[in-house]
């Protein structure tokens, strides 16, 4: 989860589309970008009860985007609000990380894919194009521990998930928790918009060039198709 996540991201990756190439930027990217993430599932002292718990991720960072203990914590938003984050207020942090109760893995982790298309679609205004590039993160690790999970031991998929979760919190804090209002996405003329519209977006539209916005664009659409069949 090092680098917003960027060495899942690229492995993902390397198994969707079975590059040998990209598999190994992934590894690279874990030897030059792990930090401190890891410990938070690698020591089980970090997993502790709490006084609130949900089984859906998006009502607990609803919860976090109306507590007054994150206000004011940072003065602008952006990946810098990372490390300061857990060094001052971790066991905040933790709180909210442990509040989400894993009761049923395969349902909830579908709701996390829910909560990973309302966190960028949902945090601005209707007909907006101002989505936040951070939050594209969320979105893209939530994708990436799709395609992985197959391939991963079962014993580890808990910890893949509570990694991304955990991720996730941070992201949005740092992001000075934008309000998430799914009526934005209700309000949304979609019209007889399909696929080919799309692709036309990202291959041949105004930004085909931004690799972020290209795989943004995919990713977002595949995950809305998900939650919508399901």
């Amino acid at each position: 989860m090092g680098a917003v996540g960027h060495p899942l991201i690229h492995l993902g990756y390397a198994y969707e589309f079975s590059s040998r190439e990209i598999g190994m930027e992934s590894l690279a990217i874990i030897a030059s970008e792990y930090n401190f993430l890891h410990k938070y599932t690698d020591d089980a002292s970090y997993t502790q009860p709490t006084p609130y718990t949900s089984t859906s991720p998006l009502e607990i960072l609803q919860k976090i985007s109306t507590d007054a203990r994150f206000d004011n914590l940072f003065a602008h938003k952006g990946s810098s609000n990372l490390a300061p984050l857990f060094e001052q207020h971790e066991s905040l942090v933790l709180e909210y990380w442990n509040a989400w109760t894993l009761s049923d893995p395969l349902k909830q982790f579908q709701d996390s894919q829910d909560a990973a298309v309302a966190l960028l679609t949902a945090t601005v205004a209707a007909g907006a194009t101002d989505y936040d590039f951070f939050l594209v993160h969320v979105l893209t690790t939530s994708h990436a521990v799709r395609i992985l999970l197959p391939f991963i031991p079962a014993k580890f998929h808990i910890g893949v998930v509570r990694q991304w979760w955990l991720l996730t919190i941070a992201v949005y804090i740092c992001q000075l928790r934008p309000r998430i209002d799914k009526a934005v996405i209700k309000q949304t003329e979609v019209g007889e918009k399909g696929w080919k519209y799309v692709e036309h977006k990202a291959i041949t539209g105004q930004w085909a060039a931004n690799s972020h916005y290209v795989k943004g664009t995919f990713q977002l659409s595949i995950l809305v198709l998900c939650v919508a069949c399901d």
